[in-house]
């Protein structure tokens, strides 16, 4: 990046400042556009609310989205899935996933969609997030198992979300870069360090209003919100395990952005102790856990 004048550079941070600014009025507001959930999955998200449903009804709405098709057939037939008679329609998938899977899988296929980018700056980062967020949902949802602190649906939820808000903020940074540089093409535009603080500062912020829009279980948005510390008060929560998760999976390299290799490390010895887990047990769920992931993102 091209060096700036002490003059540019402090109109940088004012700059930072205004749009920060913005954000978080916005979201005071209740003024976000924020991404809506994919028509197929709110219609199957809606039945799946009636207690009459049927999972007929369910796969039939499935089967109108070719790609939702596949990817339920595929994760269906997946190693960790898969039975003898492997699954050849969408309602054999959804029988065997049951409700609570189901759910999770269609606010799964809907995530994803919030980390592709068309932006080339974005998208290589954005397809690194995505990574960390499977790694930390795979991980939370058997710590919440082992751990016994809540679904494990919800910790799978909680860790695929916990950073949902990055893209969102990364994006909307960007639409505010072509509207003010449209009608200033001269401006020195906010530094990368900047555009990522700004992102950091404000991102559980909005992860969690898109969480609420989605209308995700109470239990996944604290995970989201309290993602940055741990809840001495309440040891065994999901948001916990979160939290736990995310540390484990920087402590594995699967993360995008700078690491501190020691206060990390005491993250995980924390969030081991308040959740009761020892270090076989943590060893063996951490185990394969890049593996797990590169086979969910093919």
């Amino acid at each position: 990046m091209t060096a700036v004048a002490p003059a540019a550079a402090g109109g940088q941070s004012a700059l930072a400042e205004q749009l920060e600014k913005i954000v978080i009025k916005k979201i005071a507001a209740d003024q976000l556009i924020l991404p809506s959930l994919p028509a197929t999955a709110l219609k199957c998200l809606n039945l799946l609310k009636n207690p009459d449903f049927s999972l007929k009804e369910a796969s039939a709405l499935i089967e109108r989205d070719p790609m939702l098709t596949a990817q339920i057939l595929k994760l269906a037939n997946s190693a960790g899935m898969a039975s003898r008679d492997p699954c050849q329609s969408a309602l054999q998938a959804v029988t065997r996933f049951g409700i609570q899977k189901l759910k999770s899988f269609l606010i799964e296929s809907s995530a994803r969609k919030v980390f592709e980018s068309r932006d080339a700056r974005i998208a290589e980062a954005s397809r690194g997030m995505w990574e960390h967020s499977l790694a930390v949902a795979i991980m939370a949802r058997d710590v919440v198992t082992f751990a016994n602190c809540g679904g494990p649906e919800f910790g799978y939820l909680g860790g695929l979300l916990h950073d949902v808000g990055k893209p969102i903020v990364a994006a909307m940074l960007l639409e505010a870069e072509k509207s003010i540089l449209a009608v200033k093409p001269n401006m020195v535009w906010i530094t990368s360090a900047e555009w990522i603080g700004i992102i950091q500062r404000i991102h559980r912020q909005v992860g969690v209003a898109l969480a609420k829009k989605w209308e995700m279980p109470d239990a996944v948005c604290r995970s989201i919100k309290d993602c940055e510390e741990y809840d001495n008060a309440d040891r065994l929560s999901t948001a916990n395990a979160v939290r736990f998760s995310n540390a484990v999976a920087k402590q594995q390299g699967i993360y995008v952005g700078d690491v501190n290799a020691d206060d990390n490390d005491a993250l995980v010895m924390i969030g081991q102790s308040l959740l009761g887990l020892d270090t076989a047990v943590v060893t063996r769920l951490s185990e394969g856990l890049k593996a797990k992931v590169k086979e969910q993102m093919s």
